[in-house]
């Protein structure tokens, strides 16, 4: 398996040239090596200079023969190229039609209770992942990796709950739980099996196309990565469907996910949740938490995904805007994670003849923002460090919080609104300024992970533990010193069920298998070695009353965090990171208000602000420049992307853009007050390119056409 190695990227660097300090960072050459991009997207297109985004590498999602041949046209003009292709829909109608091997498999489809065939927008069936699926898949993964794949990732890999009606299902039921099926609506017992079996076939999946990679990589002697896009488990129990996600973390082989985020699906787990307070940034932290948690104190490379818009023609680019701003703060405020998939189908807001948003090319402006932000998120280092901002005024936070899932919650039959019992421990302390984390159960087992987290709350009514390990690593944690908040009560449906793991314990839930391995004195509050446990039987579901939250949640918090050490509990109602250079802010429910030399990189023109002031509900990225305009010598803030080079010598400034033709670059420039220069820009063959220049106080605004090869500006 190809490590991830130091990236290609030289980012981060200063470039210290005739006595200037430049911490606007060039991003140089790119490798070989997938796992090295820390920025890319993924098109169906061949190559075209319009999307010609100078990303570190490019995925093909593009079925038929006709792939290849794209993946060639972007390998030609310099990009790492990765081949994606959907595991759970046949795009190509090849397989299910007899296509492939002249032989129907009609029974391999997904199908409803009324026996309709289940598609994606009308077009591809989903497939359930039968060993003749599966070889459809592993001589798809041959034939990419055959023409120069860097990396195999098999997208989707996931199904539906309500599906299981198939007579390949029903025969494959049999063999697994060697009794008769029992359709997904007879009882809770049959939707838990039937989504269980799924998981378990897609995990069969994963390991067979992997183990093919590997053996090319192997026999070829070519790193070749293995990457899984996929869903968050809150947008799949929103949408009905079931994925191995957290039981894919111990899959011995797989380099990395992409954690697939965009407006669909933030507003979709947002629709199941019902409460008076709730919007759209916190559930977009915490679907981008979601991955983080998959990915942190492991091995495994994550590229989190954020899309300028989506594919429902309802909404426009102006809503599209806001809530990219709000998916852009929500994500940066991960700084466990550095590498980014900067936009799904570019084409979509590059390119003419698209509805999207009411009409493509998406606005100017709007694309300038994209490739404004683009660049910054090419430059972005690991880690963060919380800043004070008015009127909190305090730059500490109360972290180490976890909320216990698992993909189980993916199995479980809930009562609508179906993300009533997590959303409801999540999305309140979100509100209140408070980075809270999913924990997932199964990680259990790595200690470095389990370190993070001083206070992790738990219900077992939404879903229940895979295994009884689950259970004795929680108990195992809280008597090396952490504390457990254990809510709501037991007795449903599945608690019953005399063939699950619990019972064949002698115990009636695993509820009562836990409070067993925490000893439990039957009172709200007790020691257990170094650790606390706390006891409450309201139901999580209270919590999406703000009322219950001041009343309850917050004091069971509160004591929890102080019996493992830790502070009061604070709530400053809005979120202010510094990640290097940049500053992400979110003002969540109270205003926010920071100063100093601040590029404000959502506005087009890459305006210098003195003073950032966020009403409730708002989000910012900033870049800080005031060591750069403290020298008081010429030098560039920040551009649209990508900085190829720069360089400050014998009183001159040069740098190098490579951008997207027909949309403008866009660089903010500081001068001295005092200071005449002239601005001179030429593209790759050495031909001038006429450019706008806009003078405010101390700064100039340059703007003109981006090149794919590059554009050079001097200033003397």
């Amino acid at each position: 398996m190809p490590n991830c190695k130091i990236m290609a990227n030289i980012r981060h660097v200063c470039i210290t040239v005739a006595g200037l300090l430049c911490t606007l960072s060039p991003t140089l050459a790119r490798g070989a090596d997938f796992l090295e991009a820390k920025t890319v997207f993924q098109t169906n297109t061949t190559y075209d200079s319009r999307l010609a985004i100078a990303v570190d590498g490019v995925i093909v999602h593009r079925h038929g023969g006709k792939f290849a041949p794209a993946m060639k046209s972007w390998r030609d003009n310099g990009f790492t190229v990765g081949r994606m292709f959907f595991a759970d829909s046949d795009a190509a109608n090849a397989y299910w039609t007899g296509k492939w091997d002249g032989t129907k498999h009609r029974e391999d489809v997904e199908r409803d209770r009324e026996g309709k065939v289940v598609k994606c927008a009308g077009v591809r069936p989903y497939m359930l992942p039968t060993d003749g699926w599966i070889r459809y898949l592993e001589e798809m993964t041959d034939a990419s990796l055959a023409a120069g794949a860097a990396a195999i990732l098999p997208e989707e890999p996931l199904a539906h709950v309500f599906t299981g009606y198939e007579k390949s299902f029903r025969q494959l039921w049999l063999e697994r739980y060697e009794k008769p099926w029992e359709p997904q609506h007879a009882s809770a017992r049959a939707r838990f099996l039937t989504a269980q079996l799924k998981n378990e076939l897609y995990i069969k999946l994963e390991e067979r196309l992997l183990k093919r990679t590997l053996q090319f990589e192997k026999s070829s002697g070519r790193n070749t990565a293995f990457v899984l896009p996929i869903h968050s488990l809150y947008s799949n129990i929103a949408a009905q469907l079931v994925a191995p996600l957290g039981t894919s973390t111990k899959l011995d082989g797989i380099d990395g996910y992409i954690g697939q985020i965009w407006t669909g699906p933030v507003n979709w787990a947002l629709g199941c949740y019902d409460s008076p307070r709730k919007d759209f940034f916190t559930s977009a932290y915490v679907l981008y938490d979601y991955f983080t948690q998959l990915t942190v104190e492991s091995d495994k490379k994550l590229w989190l995904l954020v899309d300028p818009v989506e594919d429902n023609p309802n909404h426009k680019w102006s809503e599209f805007a806001q809530w990219y701003k709000h998916c852009i703060a929500a994500m940066l405020l991960m700084d466990d994670v550095d590498s980014y998939e900067i936009m799904p189908w570019p084409d979509r807001i590059f390119l003419p003849g698209y509805g999207t948003g009411g009409g493509t090319p998406a606005p100017e402006d709007y694309r300038i923002t994209i490739l404004a932000v683009t660049q910054a998120l090419q430059e972005i280092p690991l880690g963060g460090k919380w800043l004070a901002h008015k009127p909190s005024g305090d730059s500490s936070v109360s972290g180490g919080i976890g909320i216990a899932i698992a993909d189980t919650l993916m199995w479980q039959r809930l009562e609508h609104p179906r993300l009533q019992g997590v959303y409801s421990l999540l999305l309140p302390l979100v509100e209140r300024g408070l980075p809270v984390s999913s924990f997932l159960l199964e990680r259990v087992g790595n200690r470095a992970y389990l370190s993070r987290f001083d206070v992790i709350v738990l219900s077992y009514e939404s879903f229940k533990p895979l295994d009884a390990a689950m259970n004795i690593g929680l108990a195992e944690w809280v008597k090396a010193g952490g504390s457990l908040i254990i809510l709501g009560g037991d007795g449903d449906e599945l608690d019953g069920c005399k063939d699950f793991w619990w019972h064949k314990l002698g115990f009636k839930s695993p509820l009562d298998h836990l409070l067993a391995q925490l000893k439990s004195e039957g009172k709200a509050g007790w020691r257990l070695g170094n650790g606390w446990v706390v006891r409450n039987d309201i139901s999580p579901r209270a919590f999406a009353d703000p009322a219950e939250v001041e009343s309850t949640y917050l004091p069971l918090l509160n004591a929890a965090l102080q019996k493992a050490g830790s502070e009061t509990l604070k709530t400053p109602g809005a979120f202010l990171m510094q990640r290097g250079p940049f500053r992400i802010a979110h003002a969540q429910n109270r205003n926010l208000a920071a100063s100093g030399n601040l590029i404000d990189i959502f506005d087009p023109n890459l305006a210098l602000r003195e003073k950032v002031r966020l009403a409730p509900g708002q989000s910012g990225l900033y870049r800080d420049v005031a060591e750069i305009i403290k020298r008081g010598k010429p030098a560039l803030l920040h551009t649209t992307h990508r900085l190829i080079s720069q360089e400050y010598t014998n009183g001159a400034l040069s740098f190098t853009l490579r951008g997207p033709a027909k949309t403008p670059a866009v660089a903010r420039l500081f001068l001295p007050k005092g200071e005449s220069a002239k601005i001179t820009a030429t593209d790759a063959d050495g031909k001038s390119v006429e450019t706008d220049i806009q003078k405010n106080a101390d700064t100039v605004r340059l703007k003109f056409p981006n090149n794919p090869k590059g554009v050079t500006v001097q200033i003397n």
